[in-house]
């Protein structure tokens, strides 16, 4: 067996050797031969060694863009999620306060109009009074004529319908002053009303 082997590995070797020898021959008979088998040697390199690593390079240089691709349309599509939240939270915002304005508009009018509405009927009331006090005709509720006013009648009408500051004008002016007062009470308390209203958004709790 080990005679065999060494039999066989040195028919190997001279095999070997020979055939190193005929290529060796080969290369030195012609300078072609030389170019030949350059080129050879060129071809088998690019072939089993340098392809293999270009193609791994290429395989890692896609993954990585991939990946970079991958990490820049996160950025791109979270920017336009976070654009269009805050495009929405802005129209809620802006949807609140349009509707907390219009409330209070509604209820300030609504305000006005009853208080107007007394400051008439008030005025009603001093009309009626002055009517009766200048008219003898008209009897009290227990059916006799009233007497003519005397100074002290007017003190004795009820507080509510007594305006100090209207006896130096006529009842119609002084209701025309009222209900201009009013109204500028009324817009006054309209603008207080609309500048508490929070323009910005809620911040939220953390």
């Amino acid at each position: 067996m080990w005679l065999a082997f060494k039999l066989f590995a040195s028919g190997a070797l001279d095999a070997v050797l020979r055939g190193l020898s005929a290529a060796l021959k080969w290369l030195l008979a012609d300078w072609r031969n030389a170019v030949i088998a350059a080129l050879a040697v060129f071809a088998a390199f690019h072939q089993f060694i340098l392809n293999p690593r270009m193609s791994a390079l290429v395989a890692q240089l896609q993954t990585s863009l991939t990946a970079e691709q991958a990490a820049h349309l996160g950025t791109v599509n979270a920017f336009l999620a976070a654009s269009a939240q805050a495009q929405a939270d802005a129209e809620a915002n802006a949807a609140r306060v349009r509707a907390e304005q219009e409330t209070i508009t509604h209820a300030k009018l609504a305000d006005y109009r009853a208080d107007l509405a007394a400051l008439r009927a008030r005025f009603e009331r001093l009309r009626a009074r002055d009517a009766a006090a200048t008219d003898p005709r008209r009897a009290d509720p227990a059916g006799l004529p009233q007497l003519p006013a005397t100074p002290g009648r007017a003190d004795a009408a009820p507080a509510q319908d007594r305006l100090p500051a209207a006896r130096a004008l006529s009842l119609d002016d002084a209701l025309i002053a009222s209900e201009q007062a009013l109204q500028l009470q009324a817009l006054i308390d309209w603008v207080a009303a609309q500048s508490a209203v929070r323009f910005t958004p809620e911040e939220p709790a953390e």
